[in-house]
């Protein structure tokens, strides 16, 4: 007589509890990848932020460092001369703003001469301003229309420029201090409240002895 054999298989009961382990394990792996891709997300436009931020920043170091007769702007109007003085006159001695700009107003930034001639041709000054509305820096030589230095994909929440012994050593002011100018930036990806803000400061000194 012939004894019959066992099939091996899985019980109803194990066939369940396998299934509720793998929906588990799927579900905290998926879940750990999304996490993954979105830190990856905003990583990227952190890095795209702080990239074009320096970008524009570097540029605006490098004019307003060779530069003079720093003049600290503040108005509500960019109409026409931003500037007191557009050209070389004698009578441009600077303006300082060691507190910073007027934040209560629309339009705030700095204008300088160029140190050569290369971009001005040596008699119009040029411009790095914040506008309050549209959240964006922007660059203009002479009466020329302005230009935006920061993209879309970047929101300037704050601009302050500071300067300092923007007038000439041997002035009659008696100016001790070589000239230093002092910007501090606050970026975000957009005008969200929420979105995280970035900060850059960084403090030029003139570079040729203005005397």
């Amino acid at each position: 007589m012939k004894l019959k054999q066992k099939k091996a298989g899985f019980t109803l009961i194990e066939m369940i509890v396998s299934l509720g382990l793998f929906s588990v394990v799927v579900t905290i792996a998926v879940g750990s990848l999304l996490v993954l891709i979105a830190s990856n997300r905003q990583l990227q436009d952190e890095q795209s932020i702080l990239s074009n931020l320096t970008f524009a920043v570097d540029g605006m170091t490098r004019e307003i460092r060779t530069g003079r007769y720093y003049d600290c702007e503040s108005r509500n109007s960019v109409g026409g001369s931003f500037s007191s003085s557009n050209d070389l006159d004698s009578a441009v001695a600077g303006n300082d703003c060691s507190s910073g700009n007027n934040l209560n107003r629309r339009f705030q930034g700095i204008s300088f001469v160029e140190g050569g001639d290369s971009v001005t041709g040596g008699n119009e000054r040029i411009l790095y301003f914040f506008n309050r509305n549209q959240g964006k820096l922007y660059r203009r030589i002479g009466t020329q229309v302005a230009q935006p230095i920061t993209s879309d994909g970047i929101y300037i929440r704050s601009a302050e420029f500071f300067v300092s012994g923007s007038r000439p050593l041997s002035s009659a002011a008696s100016q001790d201090d070589q000239a230093a100018v002092t910007l501090i930036i606050e970026a975000a990806e957009s005008n969200d409240p929420s979105a995280k803000v970035h900060v850059l400061q960084t403090t030029i000194t003139q570079r040729e002895i203005d005397i």
